[in-house]
C-alpha cells in the first residue's frame, strides 16, 4: 500500500513548519537546560549561548533535509512514519555532535564534561522527547495522504510503540534531574549525600520503569494477539473459538464486541442456512408440482416424474457425475415434459396414433419447455430447461428439437432420455398399454448407439437391480 510513497511525501509545507518550530522552540529549552546542568555554560553571556545554539539550529535543518532526501525510499520492513522518525533521531544526534565539537572549539578551556552535557541535551530533549512528538506528526500526515487507500501492510506493534514512548518519557526526565542535582552538588548548594540519594532513587525509578514497560508491553502484546486470533477465527468461520479478554478497558471491550459479533454472525448463518434449505425445499415442491401438472394434462400420474427423477440420479452417479450434479439432475428431471402444457388437449390425449401434422405439434413441447425455463437464473431451473430441450434428442442425430448428436447432447438430456423412455414404456398411457420389461430391454439393445448414449444403456443394464428397486419403492408414491 505504501510502496509508491516515500519520506518526501510526508514533508509538505505544514509538516516542515511544525518540525522547524519544534527545533526553534527547543533553543529556549536547550539554553535553560545547559545553564542548569553546567556552571561553565551558565557563565556564558546569554546572547553567545543563543548564537551558538542558533548556528546548530540552521545546521540541524540542513541535516534534516539531507537525510529526508538521501533516505527517502523505504528501507527494510518498517513503516514510512517510523523511517521518518528514525531519520529525525539521527538528525538530532548529528546536531548534538556538531554542538559538541563547536563548543569544544569555541571554549577549549572548558572541561570535557561541559561539552558532553551539550551533547546530552540534544540527545535527551531532541532525539528522545521531541522526536517522539515528530513521530506523531508523521503518523498524522501519513493518515491524511493515505485516506483513500486500503491499509494492508501491518509492520508496527502497538506494544512496542507504547513501551518505547514509556521508557523515553521516563528515562529523559530522570537523566535531566540527575544532571541538575549533580551541577548544584558541584556548586556546593546541595550536599553530596542528597545527590547520592537522588541518584539511587533515579536508578530505582529507572529500573522499575524498564521492568514495568516490558511487562506492560508483554501483556498488551498477548491481549492484542488474542484480538487478532479472534478476528482470524471469525474470518475462518470458527465462531466458537473467540475469547474474551478480562480487562476493563478498550481491549476488553473490543474482545467482547468481537465475541458478540461472532455469536450474531453464527446465529445469522444458521438462519440463512435454514431459510436457504426452506427455499430449496420449496423449489423442489414447485418443480415436482409443475412436473405433475404436465403429466396430469396428459392423463398420467405423478409417479412417473418421481421415478424418472430417481432413475436419473442413479444413472448420473454411475456416469461419474458428482453427487451435487446428480442431485441437481434429480431435481430438474421432473420438468422434462413441462412444455406439454402448451400442447392442445386433442393432440396430447389422443387415444390413437398421431397424424404427421399432430406429431410435429407434439414435438414442439421440448422447445416450449426450454423457452419457459431458460430465463431463470436459478441453477435448478437452468438444469430443467436443458433437460426439457434435450431429452428427445437422439445419439445418432435424428431427434428433436435441434437434431444434434453424440456428446453435443447435454449429459442431463442423455440420462433423462433413458430414464424417461424406460418408465414411459413400462407405464399405461392414453395411446398404449404398458410394455413388458423384456420388450423394453430389447428396444434399448436395438437403439443403443442410435437413440441412446451407448455408455448410459450399458450402465442401465449393469445396475438393473437398483433400477427395479426404485420402481418398486416409488410405485405407489402420491403427490
Amino acid at each position: 500500500m505504501s510502496q509508491n510513497l516515500n519520506v518526501q511525501d510526508l514533508l509538505n509545507k505544514k509538516t516542515r513548519a511544525i518540525l522547524y518550530s519544534f527545533s526553534l522552540t527547543s533553543l529556549v529549552f536547550l539554553q535553560t537546560f545547559c545553564t542548569n546542568v553546567c556552571p561553565f555554560i551558565d557563565g556564558l553571556q546569554p546572547e553567545k549561548l543563543f548564537r551558538n545554539l542558533f548556528i546548530i539550529f540552521i545546521l540541524h535543518i540542513i541535516y534534516r533535509e539531507f537525510l529526508y532526501y538521501k533516505f527517502k525510499d523505504l528501507r527494510g520492513n518498517i513503516s514510512l512514519p517510523r523511517q521518518a522518525y528514525y531519520l529525525s533521531i539521527i538528525s538530532w544526534v548529528m546536531a548534538g555532535i556538531t554542538a559538541f565539537f563547536l563548543h569544544n572549539f569555541l571554549y577549549p578551556d572548558f572541561p570535557m564534561s561541559s561539552h558532553l552535557k551539550i551533547l546530552s541535551s540534544y540527545i535527551t530533549l531532541g532525539a528522545a522527547i521531541l522526536a517522539q512528538l515528530e513521530y506523531i506528526v508523521f503518523e498524522k500526515r501519513y493518515k491524511d495522504i493515505c485516506e483513500d487507500r486500503e491499509y494492508t501492510i501491518f509492520n508496527e506493534k502497538l506494544s512496542r510503540r507504547i513501551v518505547e514512548t514509556f521508557l523515553i518519557f521516563t528515562i529523559a526526565p530522570i537523566a535531566t534531574l540527575l544532571l541538575v542535582i549533580r551541577r548544584f552538588n558541584m556548586d556546593g548548594v546541595v550536599d553530596s549525600h542528597v545527590t547520592l540519594e537522588v541518584f539511587y532513587i533515579g536508578v530505582l525509578m529507572l529500573i522499575s520503569a524498564v521492568i514495568l514497560a516490558f511487562v506492560f508491553g508483554k501483556v498488551l502484546k498477548e491481549d492484542t494477539n488474542v484480538i487478532i486470533s479472534n478476528i482470524q477465527a471469525v474470518e475462518s468461520g470458527k465462531y466458537d473459538n473467540t475469547q474474551i479478554i478480562n480487562r476493563p478497558d478498550e481491549l476488553g471491550e473490543i474482545s467482547f464486541a468481537i465475541k458478540d459479533m461472532s455469536n450474531s454472525i453464527e446465529d445469522g448463518i444458521h438462519k440463512i442456512e435454514s431459510l436457504n434449505e426452506e427455499i430449496i425445499n420449496t423449489q423442489k415442491e414447485i418443480i415436482y408440482t409443475m412436473g405433475e401438472i404436465a403429466e396430469t394434462r396428459s392423463k398420467e400420474t405423478g409417479h412417473h416424474v418421481k421415478r424418472v427423477a430417481e432413475y436419473s440420479k442413479l444413472l448420473a452417479l454411475k456416469c461419474g457425475l458428482s453427487l451435487e450434479e446428480a442431485e441437481m439432475l434429480k431435481l430438474a428431471s421432473p420438468m422434462h415434459d413441462i412444455g406439454k402444457v402448451g400442447i392442445p388437449d386433442n393432440i396430447l390425449n389422443k387415444p390413437g396414433k398421431l397424424t404427421a401434422d399432430e406429431y410435429e405439434i407434439m414435438k414442439t413441447h421440448a422447445q416450449l419447455g426450454y423457452e419457459m425455463l431458460k430465463h431463470s437464473n436459478k441453477p435448478i431451473l437452468q438444469a430443467a430447461s436443458i433437460v426439457a430441450r434435450d431429452h428427445h434428442e437422439k445419439w445418432a442425430g435424428n431427434g428433436y428439437p435441434r437434431g444434434i448428436s453424440g456428446e453435443d447432447i447435454h449429459i442431463y438430456g442423455r440420462i433423462t432420455a433413458v430414464a424417461d423412455v424406460f418408465d414411459a414404456l413400462g407405464s399405461d398411457r392414453a395411446y398404449k398399454k404398458a410394455w413388458e420389461d423384456e420388450r423394453i430391454f430389447q428396444l434399448f439393445k436395438d437403439e443403443r448407439g442410435k437413440h441412446f448414449d451407448p455408455k448410459i444403456v450399458d450402465l442401465f443394464f449393469e445396475n438393473i437391480d437398483e433400477i427395479f428397486e426404485i420402481r418398486k419403492k416409488f410405485s405407489d408414491v402420491k403427490f
